[in-house]
């Protein structure tokens, strides 16, 4: 038989370093010390330190720095670390599918709270009745998540789509919309943008510019003022707005799956828009071929016609 590297493969022992090598170097990225990476290990520092410096001498490049008594990665090692880290995520993934298993049939998602509540959540029964044999897990995060660290399957995301190394498939065109309750547009007689300097807004720390950036669409300079309520997701400022506390921004149009809207909490200044954006569904490219994946996407896409 002739050997691999005549047939053109790679020479392993050339090409590729050390796993052993390579789990020290992840583990350390992750941990933040040789120590630290050694205790995970069940190694000593020392081991750990010569894993490293095997990995370095493989590579032709240095991956730390000390800096006192830390280590600091290097260029190269900042480079380095996505792509290993990238790596053993995907050996897990594998592993999960071969063995079977609770993780092999789960689906984990990242969203935005509110696109948590009025899509993913409402629709989920019937995710469950066409695909029973999948197990969606959320996890409600303004952060994005980071395929490179995360064990997660999908994201959402709001952006221009362009987030590279990633497949991205666009699922709703949304723009921003004040809203609030019905009495409190009427007792502050809101007819135009303008109307907004002295009212109090409604603000999500998750979005802390989003006002700013749809008053000065509208013509309106308005810095943030004192009275101004701040909270920590889109959801909590609708209901803060539904209860009278002051004029919220709203993701149209999503909000209008909002329970009870359009009755108590309506639009504040209908005929007026902001800059536009979208929603997409994020996910590793690899993850095309995973039927669970694509059964989770085809329904997605579908909740979100409905509501466009």
């Amino acid at each position: 038989m002739r050997r691999m590297h005549e047939l053109g493969s790679p020479v392993w022992g050339r090409s590729t370093p050390p796993l052993a090598a390579l789990r020290a170097f992840d583990a350390a990225v992750r941990l933040g010390s040789f120590r630290a990476a050694a205790e995970s290990l069940g190694l000593t520092p020392s081991a750990v330190s010569h894993q490293i410096g095997a990995l370095e001498r493989a590579l032709g490049a240095t991956l730390f720095h000390r800096q006192g008594r830390a280590m600091v990665l290097s260029e190269a090692g900042e480079a380095l670390a996505p792509f290993v880290r990238q790596g053993f995520l995907a050996f897990e993934r594998g592993a999960y599918a071969v063995r079977g298993g609770a993780r092999a049939r789960q689906i984990r998602v990242s969203a935005l709270a509110m696109f948590s509540q009025l899509v993913l959540i409402p629709n989920l029964g019937q995710f469950a009745k066409r695909w029973p044999a999948y197990d969606v897990r959320i996890e409600s995060s303004p952060r994005f998540v980071d395929f490179d660290q995360d064990d997660f399957d999908v994201g959402v995301r709001v952006g221009d789509g362009r987030w590279p190394g990633l497949k991205c498939t666009e699922l709703l065109r949304i723009t921003g919309a004040p809203v609030a309750n019905l009495e409190v547009i009427q007792r502050l007689s809101l007819r135009d943008p303008r109307d907004l300097v002295g009212t109090r807004l409604i603000h999500d720390t998750a979005q802390p510019h989003a006002w700013r950036t749809w008053l000065k669409a509208n013509g309106v300079d308005r810095p943030d003022e004192e009275g101004d309520l701040w909270l920590d997701s889109a959801p909590a400022t609708l209901h803060a707005a539904d209860q009278g506390l002051g004029v919220a921004f709203a993701i149209d149009p999503l909000v209008r799956a909002w329970p009870g809207f359009g009755e108590r909490l309506v639009f504040a200044l209908p005929g007026f828009s902001g800059p536009a954006t979208r929603y997409w569904v994020v996910r590793r490219p690899e993850s095309e071929r995973d039927p669970k994946i694509r059964a989770f996407i085809t329904w997605l896409r579908a909740a979100c016609r409905d509501l466009g």
